[in-house]
């Protein structure tokens, strides 16, 4: 057992004094400070050839260091990095190393051959532009034939249009950026990078949402290696990018321009609405939360919620399937007119509304606009005779909501289902018709319609008693009631009883069916036989009305 501790011992001790020496191992490792230029790239050219020097450790700031091409100072363009430095050749350097001086130290890289015969180019311009643009070359030793020069920008032709000795101009290709390379009479040189200006063509959706991809159609979207696309100045996550296609993810913005960059240079721009998703809580009011209101045609309803923004023009609301006009809007709130009612919809209908076509949530349930039916509150009737058997008959009928946006619109008044001219104001209708004694009862459905709705009310006249007699001719005996409202044989819920009072208790009579029957006048008879000298009374019935009246007979005989 102790044998086995020793061994356990001697393993520890040993990983231990491992360790030590790795730890020290790698405490001794230098980093390496050391400026180097291991290439350069193009490696022959001539005057104002652009050339890039590779290495590490170089300085990032631009006036830190000079170029020499075979000991002829360059020039130094763009930005340098830690391990790129761009510079161009100077005129008549001659074939030799390219080196860099930092301070009073000098580091020498490789050999950079300087062709004599090639052509020089000073200058080129414009250096935007996109396909079919014109550019010009200024320089020198280009050839005087046109055929025995050419221009291109990564290996694509363009076609040169005019040539001189010093000056070439011609038409580009579609492609990348890229130099623009001259070759005149079989040799080359490389000038300036020409870049392409990205177009916009067509955006697929011109209002989104925050995270809805959108797409871009245009040219010249991957013409470089960095293109970016900002919507209202905010950078967007690019999809997927083609040449002619992007496809962008909307980041949180605002209303504004949508803009593709590449290599610094910037598209057109193309108007896009940011979309924010608007909510509709409640109507009219948001304490206690009210979700539908009541009113007619041209009322005014308020929209209570979030996010509508302030421009009237963006906002649409619609009751039913049609289209309200809005007449203001805040942030949080959307006031409207109710369109005109469709007489063959619904009274109550749903309030939707939409912010650029965009629906609103409705967290608190649906919004709805119900249209006024019209009622009836109180009706009256008279009836005045007009000799010849005719009768004017003048109806009043009050209620609500019997006007829509103008007086009589939309009104009808009915009395037992037929149509009559009304003359309305506010919500008071008169019908005065000239009518036959057939005409006259107790009872009339009088209905009012506005596009709104109906209602119907079972009008019925009082029944009022004015005098009742007794008779009896040759064994029958009879009473004869007196009055009005008693209506025709067209009310079939009529009746007559006949009573007499005795020490404060009625006892009704045995009255037999009505003989005749008119609106004021009507004849029962009875079987009864009294003697005596008491009050009497009548009572007559017609649908829900009842009349009544009582008198004292000196001598009431019924033999």
């Amino acid at each position: 057992m102790k044998k086995i501790v020793h061994i356990k011992s001697l393993i520890l001790l040993l990983i231990a004094v491992g360790a030590m020496q790795c730890a020290k191992k790698y405490d001794d490792v230098e980093i390496d400070h050391q400026m180097v230029i291991d290439s350069i790239r193009p490696e022959r050219g001539t005057a104002n050839t652009p050339v890039r020097i590779y290495g590490r450790n170089f300085p990032e700031i631009n006036s830190q260091a000079t170029v020499f091409f075979n000991s002829k100072q360059g020039a130094i363009v763009g930005n340098s990095t830690n391990n790129v430095i761009l510079t161009t050749v100077p005129n008549e350097a001659g074939t030799g190393n390219v080196s860099l001086k930092i301070g009073d130290k000098v580091i020498s890289g490789p050999v950079f051959t300087y062709d004599y015969e090639a052509p020089i180019i000073a200058s080129i311009s414009p250096l935007t532009g996109i396909e079919g643009t014109e550019i010009t070359i200024n320089g020198s030793k280009f050839s005087t034939v046109a055929a025995n020069n050419e221009v291109s920008i990564n290996g694509i032709k363009a076609t040169v249009t005019a040539s001189s000795i010093t000056q070439l101009k011609a038409t580009l290709p579609y492609t990348k950026n890229g130099a623009v390379q001259v070759t005149a009479n079989g040799v080359a040189n490389i000038g300036a990078v020409f870049r392409f200006v990205p177009q916009i063509d067509n955006i697929d959706k011109n209002m989104a949402f925050e995270g809805d991809v959108v797409r871009l159609t245009g040219k010249y979207f991957d013409a470089g290696s960095t293109p970016l696309v900002a919507f209202n100045g905010v950078n967007a996550a690019i999809v997927s990018i083609s040449s002619t296609t992007i496809d962008v993810r909307v980041p949180t913005s605002s209303n504004g321009n949508i803009m593709v960059t590449v290599d610094g240079i910037n598209s057109n721009p193309i108007a896009f609405t940011y979309l924010r998703n608007i909510v509709a809580n409640s109507l009219n009011q948001t304490s206690p939360i009210l979700r539908t209101v009541f009113g007619i045609d041209g009322a005014s309803v308020s929209i209570k919620g979030g996010s509508f923004g302030t421009d009237v023009s963006k906002i649409r609301v619609m009751v039913g399937t049609q289209n309200a006009q809005v007449t203001a809007v805040t942030d949080d709130n959307v006031t409207f007119t109710a369109p005109n009612f469709v007489s063959s919809q619904e009274n109550t209908q749903q309030i939707k509304v939409f912010l650029q076509n965009v629906e609103a949530s409705y967290p608190n349930g649906n919004l709805t606009f119900t249209y006024l039916e019209p009622t009836i509150s109180s009706v009256t009737c008279s009836i005045v005779p007009m000799g010849g058997g005719l009768y004017n008959f003048i109806f009043n009928v009050n209620g609500n909501h019997f006007n829509a946006t103008a007086p009589n619109a939309n009104f009808e008044l009915l009395i037992d289902g037929v149509k009559y001219g009304a003359a309305v104001n506010g919500n008071a209708a008169v019908i005065t018709t000239t009518q036959f004694s057939s005409f006259i009862k107790n009872r009339y459905d009088i209905r009012v319609n506005n596009k709104w709705g109906s209602f119907i009310l079972a009008f019925q006249r009082n029944v009022n008693i004015a005098d009742f007699n007794y008779s009896s001719v040759n064994g029958v005996r009879t009473i004869t009631i007196t009055g009005d409202g008693f209506g025709s044989t067209i009310d079939q819920n009529r009746s007559v009883r006949v009573y007499r009072i005795q020490n404060g208790v009625k006892s009704y009579l045995n009255v037999q069916p009505a003989i005749t029957w008119s609106d004021n006048q009507l004849v029962a008879t009875f079987t009864d036989n009294y003697i005596d000298d008491l009050t009497y009374g009548v009572e007559v019935r017609v649908n829900n009305r009842m009349g009544t009246k009582e008198k004292f007979f000196n001598y009431f005989q019924v033999n």
